[in-house]
């Protein structure tokens, strides 16, 4: 990369299926087969960096929870089974480590640091989301305002289920991890601070270790205290401007982002995914600490072209 070139990584990973014709499934349950789609999307498109897939229930499937699995469509949580206090006893009891399908995503990085250049990252469900899988999400947020209490023992066992699969991923010497909380999205400022804001922080802190914050949607009212976590860097969703961030977040901590996965990558043109790529560009000229990226995850059938379209954009 040229030293006055933007740095572009945008969130690829599913549409890596395309170049291998594999499934969704298939990527997401064999550490070979996702390593061998990223592969084929560095060969493809040569972005400066890449993440392994996302996949939000990861760590929710470790902790014994049952998912739906289709072949194509990212895959679900079935049953939000902790109501009681004793079940999350239980959960507890039942929690032994690293397991499940941790391990792929684990030996996934693995190879992606052994055999790929470029920023080579990973994604962890932050603890808030987690603790929404575990509850479901109406569920937890009443829990905030009925028994807050009994929340913060659940968010924290998920803080730490979190930090140790972290460290097991940067183990394996990966650059950055991203914490995914599209949940916090729904939290007030104030319940961002209560319920959130400390839980990056604690794994951040026993980490000590770069981490990238996430939150889909539109953030604007929480990127402040976001953009004071310590996190290496913000990724942020489309509907949120990028340049009043700049403007409101230390000038050390990443802006990435914005372009709309599903807008401007899945249902435009080439052409307007061009212009898109440029607009943006021009918004953040001169902001160093900018990297281009889209939104969020690109969805899986995305026309590669798209693709094509943006790094050239980027690139020109």
């Amino acid at each position: 990369m040229t030293a006055n070139r933007i740095m572009t990584i945008p969130l690829l990973g599913a549409p890596g299926i395309q170049l291998t014709n594999t499934t969704l499934k298939e990527n997401l349950t064999d550490a070979t087969t996702q390593f061998s789609s990223i592969s084929a999307l560095m060969r493809r498109f040569e972005p400066d960096g890449i993440f392994f897939m996302m996949d939000l229930t990861v760590e929710a499937q470790a902790l014994g929870l049952q998912i739906g699995f289709p072949d194509n469509e990212n895959p679900y949580v079935k049953e939000h089974s902790l109501k009681t206090p004793d079940d999350l006893v239980a959960i507890k009891e039942n929690w032994k480590g690293l397991s499940g399908r941790m391990k792929v995503f684990v030996e996934v990085a693995r190879m992606m640091t052994q055999n790929l250049s470029g920023l080579k990252g990973g994604y962890v469900i932050g603890p808030f989301s987690l603790a929404g899988e575990l509850v479901g999400v109406t569920d937890m947020c009443m829990l905030l305002l009925d028994e807050p209490q009994f929340a913060q023992q659940i968010i924290q066992f998920c803080s730490d289920a979190v930090t140790e699969y972290a460290e097991a991923l940067f183990d394996q010497g990966l650059d950055v991890i991203a914490m995914l909380e599209p949940t916090a999205v729904l939290l007030s400022k104030k319940q961002f601070s209560d319920f959130a804001l400390p839980y990056f922080s604690s794994v951040l802190s026993s980490l000590d270790k770069p981490l990238i914050y996430h939150i889909c949607g539109n953030t604007q009212h929480l990127v402040p205290n976001m953009g004071n976590s310590g996190a290496y860097g913000l990724s942020l969703d489309s509907m949120v401007d990028l340049k009043e961030v700049a403007e409101a977040i230390p000038k050390d901590v990443k802006i990435i982002g914005n372009l709309d996965p599903v807008k401007i990558f899945l249902q435009s043109s080439p052409q307007q995914v061009s212009e898109a790529t440029h607009q943006l560009l021009n918004r953040m000229k001169g902001i160093p600490n900018f990297i281009l990226s889209s939104g969020c995850d690109i969805p899986h059938n995305v026309p590669l072209e798209n693709i094509d379209a943006f790094i050239q954009a980027a690139r020109s």
